[in-house]
């Protein structure tokens, strides 16, 4: 492989943004479930919108959970009514409005979204809103490189992927960055087989449309990171599955340490009115035996 020209620079400003997945709501009766149309691969793992979790809670009762104060019959009252939810086929998670789960406080689009530069997000909004409206092109001829970038519109560009394709710059990390811009192409394009030489191609030759590469690469390394640092008992699970194995965890907890405590309470009360009653029968042990004396 050879050297190749110098890569195009792009803003750093970083911009912040509340940007997120749609939450596949499991509660039945309270809102239909929606397919998240901005996904930005086919995993189907679905996060949660802070808009869907408020209209959630004002559209659901959350039950209360499991204090470390209350007593036993609190707590059976608490529990009793969270066994009726999981009896329903109703999410545990969302019935206590998520208060136990920290799942959803981790959704890798947002978190990419945070840390895109100005650039890279309008055009990520762009595309994303094209996609939602099915008006990207996949295919097609090539149309001019200027149809993008700082207006906000969604680049129109079709993609020779047999002609457009250029040397990799030498190094590992070289090769490693354009593998990964590939397969950000190959999501944009809604194509399979983007190689590096594609990705380098279009980094030399198509600079206008590289911001939504890189955007798209930063979703996906922030998805890997999720799913690489996820508590091993829980990988392969959805946000949703996640949060509720944390949630009945949590719960079940709680109780068990409630259930603990309070036993303890009684058997030390138990133990307490045993002797008590003990001492007061020595008395009257001794009466008898006066009388009988």
């Amino acid at each position: 492989m050879s050297h190749g020209p110098s890569e195009p620079s792009a803003l750093s400003l970083p911009t912040m943004s509340t940007h997120s997945l749609p939450l596949r709501n499991q509660a039945a009766g309270s809102c239909s479930d929606e397919q998240s149309n901005n996904a930005t691969t086919q995993n189907p793992e679905a996060a949660i919108d802070p808009t869907d979790l408020q209209h959630l809670r004002e559209n659901l009762k959350i039950l209360p959970v499991p204090s470390v104060n209350d007593d036993l019959e609190t707590t059976a009252k608490k529990m009793k009514a969270l066994a009726k939810v999981v009896s329903d086929g109703n999410s545990l998670a969302l019935f206590t409005g998520l208060q136990m789960a920290s799942q959803h406080l981790n959704d890798p689009e947002s978190i990419a979204v945070s840390q895109m530069t100005i650039d890279e997000r309008v055009q990520y909004e762009a595309w994303q809103k094209a996609r939602k409206n099915g008006t990207m092109k996949n295919s097609g001829d090539q149309d001019s490189d200027e149809a993008s970038n700082r207006d906000g519109n969604v680049p129109a560009v079709g993609f020779d992927w047999v002609k457009n394709v250029a040397p990799v710059p030498d190094g590992a990390q070289s090769l490693k960055k354009f593998t990964e811009r590939a397969a950000a192409m190959d999501i944009i394009w809604d194509h399979q087989g983007a190689t590096p030489e594609n990705a380098a191609w279009l980094t030399f030759n198509q600079p206008a449309i590289l911001p939504l590469v890189k955007a798209v690469c930063r979703v996906r390394t922030a998805e890997k990171h999720r799913k690489n640092n996820r508590d091993p008992s829980m990988r392969g699970l959805t946000d949703m599955e996640a949060a509720e194995v944390e949630t009945v965890r949590k719960i079940v907890s709680l109780a068990e340490r409630n259930r603990t405590r309070e036993l303890e309470k009684i058997r030390k009360l138990t133990r307490s009115i045993t002797e008590s009653a003990a001492v007061v029968k020595a008395r009257v042990k001794v009466l008898e035996d006066k009388m009988n004396s």
